[in-house]
C-alpha cells in the first residue's frame, strides 16, 4: 500500500511546516469555495499547486528561493490545507480546474507560470489545455493523465473500500473523496496533450510513484516538452532532493 502510505505520511510531515508559511494568508471565494492564498515575491507569477494529501506548506524549499525570482502564489485546493469544502459535490479535476481559473481571475492574473506536483501537475497540464492563454510555462512533477499510470490502484481500490466500511459517522468522508479522485480520474489520452502550447517541462523521481513509460509518453506527447527524471528521487523529490529540483525547475523557468 505504497500510495496510501505516500498520502498519509504527506498530511503528516506538511502540517508541521505548515506554520513557517501561513504568516500573510488570505482568502479568496472561487466556485463555491473559499481558497487560502499566499503570496511571496514580486515580478512574474509563478503558480504552486500542491498533490492530493497536503497543502501548500509541500513548497516550502522552494518559496524562499523561488520568490527571489517570481511573485510566488501559492494556493490550498478545495477540501486541503485552510481552504473550505463542499460535501455532495464530486471532487474532480476538472472541478478543481474551475477552481483555479477563477481564483486567478479574483487575482487579477491573465497569464501565470505553473509549478504543479502530484495532482498538482494534473491541474496544471489540464489548465494549460482547456485556459491555454493562460499558461505561461509549465512544471509538471510526478502527474499522471489517467488512473493507470500511477502504481498500486489495487491496494487504493482496497483502501477505498476499506474507509467506506468504517464511515458511519461520515468522518472518512474527504478521505473517501481525495482517495477516489485519484483512484478515479483523471481520464485523458495521450493524444489530449498535443494541444499544449505552453513551454513544459516533466518532471519525475527514477522511483517515482508515476510509472516510468507512462511520465515518458507523457514528455512525448506534448509538442517541444523538456524532461527531467531526478536520481536517488521517489515521489516527493521537491521534498527530498530540493537543491537538484529547485536548480532544474529555475533554469527551465528562466530560460
Amino acid at each position: 500500500m505504497k500510495k496510501i502510505f505516500f498520502l498519509i505520511i504527506a498530511i503528516i510531515s506538511l502540517n508541521s511546516s505548515a506554520q513557517k508559511l501561513h504568516e500573510n494568508g488570505r482568502y479568496v471565494e472561487a466556485n463555491g469555495v473559499k481558497l487560502f492564498y499566499e503570496v511571496y515575491g514580486e515580478g512574474e507569477p509563478l503558480l504552486m499547486i500542491h498533490g492530493n494529501g497536503g497543502s501548500f506548506a509541500c513548497f516550502e524549499n522552494q518559496v524562499a528561493e523561488f520568490s527571489k525570482h517570481f511573485k510566488v502564489v501559492l494556493v490550498d485546493c478545495r477540501g486541503r490545507g485552510n481552504s473550505s469544502y463542499q460535501k455532495g459535490i464530486e471532487l474532480s479535476f476538472d472541478l478543481q480546474v474551475e477552481d483555479i481559473n477563477l481564483f486567478l481571475d479574483k487575482l487579477n492574473i491573465k497569464k501565470t507560470n505553473i509549478l504543479g506536483w502530484s495532482d498538482g501537475g494534473i491541474i496544471g497540464l489540464l489548465l494549460a489545455i482547456k485556459q491555454p492563454e493562460k499558461v505561461n510555462k509549465l512544471v509538471a512533477s510526478g502527474a499522471n493523465i489517467f488512473p493507470d499510470g500511477a502504481l498500486h490502484q489495487e491496494e487504493l481500490k482496497k483502501w477505498i473500500t476499506d474507509l467506506e466500511q468504517n464511515n458511519k459517522n461520515h468522518e472518512n468522508d474527504l478521505a473517501i473523496d481525495l482517495n477516489n479522485l485519484d483512484f478515479k480520474y483523471p481520464n485523458l489520452k495521450y493524444s489530449d496533450l498535443n494541444v499544449i502550447k505552453s513551454k513544459t517541462l516533466i518532471v519525475a523521481g527514477d522511483h517515482d510513484e508515476i510509472k516510468g513509460e507512462h511520465t515518458l509518453k507523457i514528455y512525448e506527447s506534448i509538442p517541444n516538452a523538456q524532461l527531467a527524471i531526478l536520481p536517488n528521487s521517489s515521489h516527493s523529490a521537491l521534498i527530498e532532493n530540493s537543491i537538484l529540483f529547485n536548480e532544474i525547475v529555475l533554469r527551465f523557468l528562466m530560460q
